[in-house]
């Protein structure tokens, strides 16, 4: 009986023992290491994330984009818009009426918003009956945003939309 109060109080003398060694100095010392420690996990975790610009040089394209809108009022001057059809991994790009027997060239940007390494650029050129085909193995199934910018003789003109790729 007399083993166990012994005990009893060596337990309770070293627990008064560590609350005595543990004070406000050693508390503020815990909150501000642990702190620290969070901080430098932070900054390795956004170290870790890989972020990207819509294109690599940003601002000379901002620079550029009062021609982009000077071609986007031009194509909305034609009697009917570029229009696209999606197949598969085909996309087939009917041109206007307007243009058909004009020499006309066209380079389409194929953009993924959640990869740009899944970008792609096509050009191409229409056939006689105003179409034009690409087909391409980097397709991958998802969403694309179709940048059309084409011209036909001297004129220049551009088309933006989605594509959906099964």
């Amino acid at each position: 009986m007399w083993l166990k109060q012994i005990s009893w109080g060596l337990e309770a003398v070293k627990t008064n023992f560590m609350f005595k060694k543990f004070n406000w100095g050693w508390g503020i010392a815990l909150f501000y290491s642990s702190f620290v420690i969070f901080m430098l996990f932070m900054v390795w975790c956004s170290t870790q994330m890989r972020t990207e610009l819509v294109t690599a040089d940003y601002y000379g394209e901002e620079l550029k984009y009062q021609t982009l809108l000077d071609k986007m009022k031009r194509s909305n001057t034609l009697s009917e818009p570029l229009s696209w059809s999606v197949s598969e991994r085909k996309v087939k790009l009917n041109f206007p009426n307007d243009v058909r027997g004009k020499n006309v060239k066209a380079e389409v940007l194929f953009y993924r918003a959640d990869n740009s390494l899944r970008d792609f650029s096509v050009s191409c050129s229409a056939d006689s009956a105003g179409t034009c085909v690409i087909a391409s193995q980097k397709f991958e199934h998802g969403a694309y945003k179709m940048k059309v910018d084409w011209s036909a003789d001297k004129e220049t003109y551009y088309k933006e939309g989605v594509i959906n790729i099964n």
